[in-house]
């Protein structure tokens, strides 16, 4: 207790012991077992795409703090974060180069142009990884096929296969049934291909509580009833949801990106108008776009409206709250309310004048 009688203690909204150290390195935890998997069907380049990424956007965050006068905290890891999703985006044979740019727009160009940490408008991975796809898409969207040990340097001389997502596009029957795809064999990013390890590192953010399940929920629905209901591909109902949710970095993105605390809503109700809406923009990106993926563009795009669907249920739910929402009904009878009748003087009663009082 102060010389003012208050009790100095500990603020009340510090309820649990999360912290961006915390989150950031759950979800380096729950990415460890798609690098895995990916040294598992390509070899050791798997890992040292990943290392390079990390690495780079590291240095790049030390440097850009430097740079803005400002005193790097070294247990903030969501640069890390960056640098190990952006390679997971990409195919196994994806030269080092193109890694490296990918951290350069997404530390440099996105992350501190806007204030650093807590401040980036976009999300900072999904930017570096459209500016690659559109200056080198035939490397980018090049995937070699599962099972083979790439080279570690040097050139890469592997065999590619068509993904099922190029196969969507163009309207063909993609030539894995969906249980190989469950199961990660099959071409397409090194870290999005298996739905299995990709479900369970989300129920691991889910049970830690690092992510939220309605904006990648409502995300999800949306696109299975778009692709029940505008088939891409001659084959059942069913099929063309598996497809649709398996393909691409569609599933991918759902767990580790839409949920990005600072890209993204922050009002529950907020988070299923997102997802939802997010999930229309990205099978429209599918439909009419013109890369066979357009999960990062389309999530670039709703970046910048995220904001909004906070202000809008903000306004609903002040309205609901002060009961303005919707307009009131007029009690019976309030549309014509009778008129109110003149009073007349008694009979009889004559007001009294000034002289009669005596005034």
């Amino acid at each position: 207790m102060n010389e003012h009688g208050l009790i100095l203690q500990n603020a009340p909204h510090v309820r649990t012991s999360e912290s961006l150290f915390t989150v950031m390195t759950d979800m380096i935890v729950a990415m460890a077992p798609l690098y895995l998997i990916a040294w598992f069907y390509y070899g050791p380049r798997a890992l040292l795409l990943g290392l390079t990424g990390a690495a780079t956007a590291w240095v790049l965050d030390l440097l850009g703090a430097l740079a803005c006068g400002r005193r790097m905290d070294l247990r903030d890891l969501s640069a890390v974060v960056t640098g190990l999703l952006i390679p997971l985006l990409m195919p196994a044979s994806i030269p080092y180069y193109v890694v490296v740019t990918a951290c350069v727009v997404a530390i440099l160009a996105v992350k501190f142009p806007f204030g650093g940490t807590g401040n980036n408008l976009f999300n900072p991975a999904a930017v570096g990884f459209a500016f690659t796809a559109i200056c080198w898409p035939e490397l980018v969207f090049s995937y070699p096929a599962p099972m083979q040990e790439l080279a570690v340097a040097g050139e890469v001389a592997a065999k590619t296969i068509v993904s099922p997502a190029h196969s969507l596009m163009r309207g063909a029957i993609p030539s894995l049934d969906l249980f190989d795809m469950i199961l990660g064999n099959t071409a397409g990013p090194m870290g999005a291909t298996n739905i299995l390890v990709i479900l369970a590192c989300g129920l691991y953010l889910l049970v830690r509580r690092t992510i939220g399940w309605r904006t990648p929920l409502s995300f999800l629905l949306v696109v299975g009833m778009m692709a029940m209901a505008w088939p891409r591909s001659p084959f059942g109902t069913f099929d063309s949801v598996g497809w649709e949710l398996c393909s691409g970095m569609l599933l991918f993105g759902a767990v580790f990106m839409m949920t990005e605390p600072v890209t993204s809503p922050k009002r529950d109700f907020a988070k299923l108008l997102y997802g939802a809406t997010s999930g229309a923009v990205v099978m429209l990106f599918r439909y009419f776009g013109g890369f066979e993926d357009g999960f990062v563009f389309a999530l670039i795009l709703m970046n910048v409206f995220a904001p909004l669907f906070d202000r809008v249920c903000e306004n609903i739910l002040h309205q609901i709250r002060h009961g303005t929402l919707l307009p009131k009904k007029p009690a019976p009878g309030a549309e014509n309310p009778p008129k109110e009748r003149k009073k007349l003087p008694k009979p009889g009663l004559k007001k009294k004048t000034e002289t009669e009082v005596g005034v």
